[in-house]
């Protein structure tokens, strides 16, 4: 499979790559070839035109992929994709919507700690065996004037204990909840796009 970069900004699904993907519905999606530092404009000017989704064709990925980070500051996150022995997946509703557990890292944390951490603290359970890393999801967003990149690694952890999951208050999470995947209609009716994605990262990925 070709590398690609996929980024939500406000809110739209923005994929850069170096070969032409066809949408899977073509309407109100644009295609450009990239220009560098100009993409980010170019994005701003498809979404005001009506874009859902844009497609960005680089003739180098990794130059015109670092050409648009340098255009946001970039915090980095880790979370986790919490399995049970029942086959159930551990879900977090902070804001009035459906997540799943994640943080910053913090300062020389190492990504796959910070992913641990945060599933403890947001959960409060322990005993996690951390298996491997599933995806990277980004989204972009304006913060006291500051345009930001969030870059967020997602882990494949398997729960074995007997806690029962509390959500963290303090962070404005109101419920914590295990969900087979025969019940996850009410997350993805009530999620945010990239927690869709690393859904269907879990499910392409299969057992763990």
């Amino acid at each position: 499979m070709a590398q690609k970069y996929k980024v939500y900004f406000a809110n739209r699904p923005v994929v850069f790559t170096e070969i032409e993907e066809l949408p899977v519905d073509a309407f109100a999606h644009e295609s450009f070839v990239s220009q560098g530092k100009m993409d980010t404009a170019l994005i701003e000017n498809a979404i005001s035109r009506g874009a859902r989704s844009i497609h960005v064709r680089c003739a180098d990925l990794a130059e015109s992929w670092s050409a648009f980070c340098e255009q946001f500051t970039l915090i980095q996150a880790a979370g986790g994709v919490v399995r049970n022995a029942n086959d159930e997946v551990l879900f977090i509703y902070r804001l009035d919507k459906w997540d799943l557990p994640k943080g910053k890292v913090e300062k020389d944390e190492a990504i796959d700690a910070a992913a641990l951490r945060e599933v403890e603290e947001e959960c409060s359970i322990g005993n996690l065996l951390l298996k491997q890393h599933l995806i990277t999801t980004y989204h972009t967003y304006i913060q006291d004037g500051v345009p930001i990149l969030k870059s967020t690694d997602w882990f494949l952890m398997f729960y074995s204990g007997a806690e029962t999951p509390k959500p963290q208050l303090i962070e404005g999470i109101t419920k914590v909840e295990w969900m087979h995947p025969e019940h996850w209609t009410v997350v993805q009716r009530n999620t945010y796009p990239s927690v869709l994605d690393v859904m269907q990262a879990y499910t392409n990925h299969g057992s763990i």
